[in-house]
Parts: C-alpha cells; structure tokens; sequence
C-alpha cells in the first residue's frame, strides 16, 4: 500500500514526531555531556550508584535508551524520501541530496571534534548518502533491509560472546578496561572537562577520533537500517497521520507495553547482575536492543494519534508545541551542546562529574521547557530556523536572511 499524504499533513505529523524525537535523546545524551565516556555505557563506571539514582537509571534505560534514536533515524530516512519525491527531476533531486549530506557532514564534523564526541549527525550525514539510492525501492525491500542490518550489530555482539573464552587475556583486559576504565583514567577525563575548551582539546579530539575509527561503522549498519524502515513506513502513509485512529491508538498501547515489558527484562538483568563479562555488553543488551524498537514503534503511533485528533483539544496544544521543536529540530540538537557545554564544561559553571544523576534528569526537564517556549516564539516571528537557513541555503546555493521575519515573508 502506498500513500501520498498532504504536504499539511506530512509536516505537522513528522514535525510533531520530530521535535518528541529530539527533547527525548536528550535524557540520554545528558550522561555523554555530564560524566565520563564510559558512563554512558556502563553506569557503575564511576562506581555503585545510590538506590535512588540506580532507579533513576532503571527508568531511563526502560524508557528513552536508544528509542529516540530510533525514532530520529526514521524520520531521517523518511524526510529523504519525501523530499526526493518533492523534487520531479531525479539529477537535480541526487545532486541536491548530496549537497544537504556534505554539509551536514561538515557541521557534524565541526560540532564533533569542536564541542562534543557524542555527535549523531557524522552518522545520519553518512547513512543519508548511502541510503538515497533505496528511496524508490518496495516497501517489502526496503522493511526486509532495514531489518537485516539492525540484526548485524547484533551477530557482532554475539560473536564478541561466543569468542570470549578463545580471547588472550590481554585482549580480554582491553575489553574489560573500555567497559570499566581504571579509576586514574577516569580522574584524567574528569580533569580535563573541568578545563578551559583548550584544555579538553585533546581529550575531545582522541574520543571523538575514537568513536569514528572503532564504532562509527557498527552504529552506521543500524542506523540505515532504521532510515530504510522509515522510507517504508513514509510510502505506507503511517508517518503522515494518514492511518485510522483505531489504528495508532491499538498499536500506541500495544507497543509502549510490550516495549516496555521487554527493555525492562535487560534492565533488570544488569540491575541484578551488574558488569559481568561478557553478559553485560551482550545478552544483557539484546532485550533494549530490540524492545527499543517496539517502544520506538509505540511512541511513533501515540504522536500519530496526537495529530489525527489534535483540534483546539489538550493534544491540539501539546501538538502545537511540538511542531516548531520539530521544525527547528538542527537548531535546537546544536543549542542542547551549548547549553550541556555550559553547564558541565570548565569554560561554564565546569560541574563535570559533580550532578546526580536526578539533578540530571531535572536540568533535562527545564531544557525541554525552554526549548519548548523558545521554538513556538522564533516561528511565530521568524520563518525558519536559524541552522535550518544555514544548511538549505549551502545545500541550494543560494542565500536567504537566516533570520527573515514573518512580516518580510508575507
């Protein structure tokens, strides 16, 4: 079944979904600016956590882990496919897919080794490139694809844990010391994020370097894969709203419960088990592996639903603060690293190491607010965003005021 939706219906649908999308990777991406690299995949890096803060952790595993990646990846993969159908010519459509993905890759690139390792969009710039080529294939290829690469990552893991009792003890002890790094290098990580933007300098370089050269490929194979899935899901009509109400409503319940029920099953066993090796960094991570895609499925359909009867309604306001979050979505990613920079960096209020992990979640709450109020005030006055004007005038060549006001558009 395809579908051709309306463009009102296509923006405020993948807008709305867009903007949850991106307050919601922020719970996650707030350990990767607030602790140690390690932290974000291990939280007892730092050491045994207080019951407080190990529910917090629960509830964030269960919740957010990897589902609003998830849900971004999609919606990239979605928005390539709709803007090359919005472009009839498919040359002018290649070369300006290619222009919009070579400078994404160069703001990533920026962003990565200028502010913050944790960087998505060297990834989604890279998947974009390799993924346009599918964009005209079936919606059962493109699902069937998508599917065999999210399971690649997954084989690596497994092999990682049949291999384990064949490994040298040294290459067992490198493993285990990119897991759980020896306190001394974590007390040098923590120092230099306490320093001055120079002073962190290498730090950053070296675990961003790191990041592209040993994971950046694994990450990539699922992430096409979901960018794949969202092509399919666009031609389906489910991104655009377009399916019943009983439709999103069924499958909203359905997926957030048994997405639910299953990422918490994996959080349990590291709740109960700790970082045991190799159970930690394989068994113990397939249930959110694959729960995370059945939450991600569930989220997706709530949002649907939120559009579909969104009219003067609480959804109707809650759709209509979404939709500029969305719409600003590169603008507000890059202004969520600034505002962490300044908070946890030693040229901010340097409080690296220094929050809780409920603090955290509380700083994630009033980020979330602001960027709530500030989305729907800069479109009610101006017409787009500002890095969103930057990147469509380098991907068009062509230039436009990045901060035209409403009145002059008008």
């Amino acid at each position: 079944m395809s579908h051709q939706p309306s463009s009102a219906t296509r923006y405020i649908s993948l807008d709305a979904l867009r903007g949850v999308a991106l307050l919601g990777i922020l719970m996650m991406n707030i350990i990767a600016f607030a602790y140690p690299r390690a932290v974000y995949d291990n939280p007892f890096a730092l050491g045994s956590l207080s019951t407080a803060n190990e529910w917090q952790w629960f509830i964030i595993e269960v919740l957010f882990a990897e589902k609003f990646y998830a849900l971004f990846a999609t919606l990239f993969g979605a928005g390539i496919a709709m803007m090359a159908q919005r472009q009839p010519d498919p040359v002018t459509a290649k070369s300006v897919h290619k222009r919009r993905m070579f400078w994404l890759l160069l703001i990533g690139l920026l962003h990565a080794y200028g502010l913050w390792w944790g960087d998505i969009l060297v990834t989604y710039a890279l998947g974009g490139l390799l993924v346009f080529k599918c964009r005209n294939w079936s919606v059962k290829k493109l699902l069937g694809f998508g599917l065999f690469l999210q399971s690649i990552l997954m084989l690596l893991l497994l092999l990682v844990y049949y291999s384990w009792g064949g490994m040298s003890d040294a290459e067992q002890l490198e493993i285990i010391q990119s897991i759980n790094p020896p306190l001394v290098q974590l007390q040098q990580e923590i120092a230099a994020y306490q320093g001055s933007w120079w002073q962190r300098a290498a730090m950053r370089v070296d675990t961003t370097l790191d990041f592209h050269v040993n994971s950046l490929i694994a990450v990539e194979f699922r992430m096409c894969g979901l960018m794949l899935v969202g092509m399919a899901l666009f031609k389906l009509g489910v991104l655009t709203a377009s399916r019943s109400l009983k439709f999103y409503a069924l499958n909203s319940v359905l997926g957030i419960l048994a997405g639910t029920l299953i990422c918490g099953v994996g959080a349990a066993l590291i709740k109960q088990h700790g970082v045991v090796l190799p159970e930690f960094m394989t068994l113990y991570r397939f249930p959110n592996y694959w729960g995370a895609l059945v939450s991600a499925w569930g989220y997706l359909c709530l949002v649907m639903w939120l559009v579909k009867v969104a009219n003067g309604n609480w959804q109707g306001r809650v759709v209509n603060y979404l939709v500029p979050v969305g719409q600003m979505a590169l603008t507000n990613y890059l202004l969520q690293t600034v505002i962490c920079c300044a908070i946890f960096y030693g040229w901010g209020l340097g409080l690296f190491a220094e929050l809780g992990r409920l603090t955290l979640t509380l700083i994630v709450i009033t980020i979330w607010a602001f960027q709530l109020l500030l989305s729907r005030w800069w479109l009610n006055h101006f017409v787009t965003g500002p890095m969103e004007r930057v990147w469509r005038n380098l991907a068009q060549r062509r230039w436009q005021p990045v901060l035209q006001r409403r009145d002059q558009h008008r």
